[in-house]
């Protein structure tokens, strides 16, 4: 998927004065805040922005610290940032030094945050030199004012794990796959993030989403390769509701449980823990393969997604043409088989890129319009690249992944 839905802001003062908020950490070293009020710092803002990395732009939600010396921590939901500001006038110049979640693999991130406006704008490079931006605005958490809070009606519960195996969660009816082992030790029920669950965001204008970022690295063979990690599961909920949620580990093993919804604003964390052996990749249905393409939808038994895959050569596999340059497309999901997956596998598949895309066929004659998806692509079990998002009914969307 994805997440690119704006955070629309509220009229007039869009966040009140959280005085009691603090941002603890058990391992400082790795960017977390120190046991104080927002209000203590230097500077310090409530955070919303975008991050733009390899032509994806994601939401960023969380908040920036400066300390008297300079020390500077930008603390989001799917990432975090650390190191020293210079005040210049009325701007602060950032250098970063220890990056960690979404910016792993991003070097030589600098910037600056302009002090009346309260923006910030920061840039660097992934492994392979191309770039990475994150822009946004740090509201002053020092304001007091309602700002039409006691309005708001929608809640979030996020879910994260550390476990060595992916999962999917469903409430509601809404289900999200591909859930990766967490950057953060203990996931987002750490001390680490306590200062980021007191923080309340208007989410009466937000969707539920899985929050999924690509990190190039260099491999020890001297090529670069991008991953796409899917760390966070963030429903958007009822207010003051209990529901009960569901979880898929890639084993095939599940697990279950209720949550019931705070305040409107405010955030749940859940850290799901797996019980049994670890996994890695694996419980999908269809044979494993290298490369892998596997689709996931819900709305089981109502709708017909189909899963295409565009070799090398350009060939096209999908229900209709099985096979071609040695691919095989092995489960076919269509209307009255009561299943939500397709897959496509080579055993030792030609190296070169393959593009890949999801398609609405129909219906079902259940009257859906769109059904939740997501498409990972694997070598060997290993998840190299996931794509989740919604599709509605006339749409496709097109990706692609070169194969070594």
């Amino acid at each position: 998927m994805e997440p690119t839905k704006a955070l629309k802001k509220l009229s007039a003062i869009a966040f009140m004065c959280l005085l009691l908020i603090v941002a603890c950490s058990k391992d400082d070293s790795s960017g977390g805040g120190s046991n104080k009020p927002l209000s203590a710092y230097e500077f310090s803002g409530i955070f919303t922005g975008t991050l733009n990395k390899n032509g994806q732009t994601t939401q960023l939600e969380g908040y920036v610290t400066i300390e008297e010396d300079g020390e500077t921590k930008l603390n989001l939901l799917i990432g975090s940032m650390k190191g020293t500001s210079v005040r210049s006038g009325d701007s602060y110049n950032i250098t970063v030094s220890e990056v960690t979640g979404a910016f792993e693999g991003v070097e030589g991130i600098t910037g600056s945050i302009d002090v009346n406006t309260r923006t910030i704008y920061l840039s660097g490079t992934n492994a392979d030199g191309s770039p990475v931006t994150v822009g946004g605005n740090a509201q002053n958490p020092n304001v007091m004012n309602d700002g039409g809070w006691d309005a708001l009606t929608k809640s979030g519960v996020t879910f994260t794990h550390d476990e060595v195996c992916l999962a999917s969660v469903t409430i509601n009816g809404v289900t999200f796959s591909g859930l990766d082992r967490y950057y953060q030790q203990e996931s987002r029920c750490s001390n680490y993030y306590f200062g980021h669950h007191q923080l309340r965001f208007n989410l009466d204008n937000k969707e539920s989403q899985i929050y999924c970022t690509d990190i190039t690295l260099l491999m020890l063979n001297g090529q670069y390769e991008t991953f796409t990690q899917c760390s966070v599961i963030q429903f958007i909920l009822d207010e003051n509701t209990e529901y009960e949620y569901t979880v898929v580990w890639m084993d095939g093993t599940t697990d279950s449980g209720t949550v019931t919804t705070p305040d409107g604003g405010f955030v749940t964390p859940i850290c799901l823990e797996k019980d049994g052996e670890e996994c890695e990749g694996g419980g999908l249905d269809g044979q494993n393969g290298d490369p892998r393409f596997n689709l996931q939808f819900s709305n089981s038994g109502n709708v017909d997604l189909d899963l295409y895959v565009q070799t090398p050569n350009g060939s096209i596999i999908n229900y209709s043409n099985t096979t071609a340059q040695g691919g095989t497309h092995d489960v076919d999901c269509a209307c009255g088989d009561a299943c939500d997956q397709e897959n496509v596998f080579w055993e030792n598949g030609p190296s070169g890129q393959y593009t890949f895309w999801v398609d609405y066929y129909g219906d079902c004659g259940s009257g859906s319009t769109s059904s939740n998806f997501t498409i990972k692509v694997m070598n060997n079990n290993n998840v190299v690249m996931t794509k989740t998002g919604t599709l509605n009914s006339g749409e496709s969307t097109h990706w692609t992944y070169n194969h070594n």
